[in-house]
């Protein structure tokens, strides 16, 4: 929702491609789960954010701080949390507003597995930059008991593009 005297021309556009080139490009591990997973498998799907899951080790760690520097990310709850390796490594969710749009860090979502569990993933190609994504099947089970009407609709999604 905009605040008052904001203009939509103040929201930052969603490019995840340009997100995948900024976490590629300082080596992070991560792994695409959420609405743009899905729509990796050929489900048409609108998605407002770039929901991953990431390594949660230190130097990983080191490498997501210098990426999310990049993307010139904020807190989206307004925290003034640094970006530190020490808070990073925290099994926390994040969600963070940045120049190309919503980056949603899950680290501890109820049907989501930690990074460990979705690897290795399904590497996919998308506009010259290798993307690891959760596989249909993992996906399946994220979204399967989540009450949620977008995620009920995915699965049906998801078995009709598998035939």
């Amino acid at each position: 929702m905009l605040a008052v005297g904001e203009s939509m021309a103040d929201e930052p556009s969603f490019d995840p491609v340009e997100i995948f080139r900024v976490l590629n490009r300082h080596g992070v591990a991560y792994v695409v789960v959420g609405g743009y997973a899905v729509a990796a498998y050929g489900v048409i799907r609108a998605t407002e954010d770039l929901d991953v899951v990431v390594d949660q080790s230190w130097s990983n760690a080191g490498r997501l701080g210098p990426a999310l520097e990049e993307l010139e990310a904020t807190d989206a709850t307004g925290a003034k949390t640094p970006l530190t390796t020490e808070v990073l490594v925290r099994r926390v969710d994040r969600l963070f507003n940045t120049r190309h749009g919503t980056l949603h860090i899950l680290n501890q979502v109820g049907t989501v597995p930690p990074y460990a569990q979705l690897v290795p993933a399904q590497e996919v190609d998308i506009e010259g930059e290798r993307v690891s994504v959760a596989t249909r099947d993992q996906l399946r089970v994220m979204k399967t008991g989540t009450g949620r009407l977008k995620d009920a609709v995915d699965l049906a999604e998801l078995d009709e593009t598998s035939r």
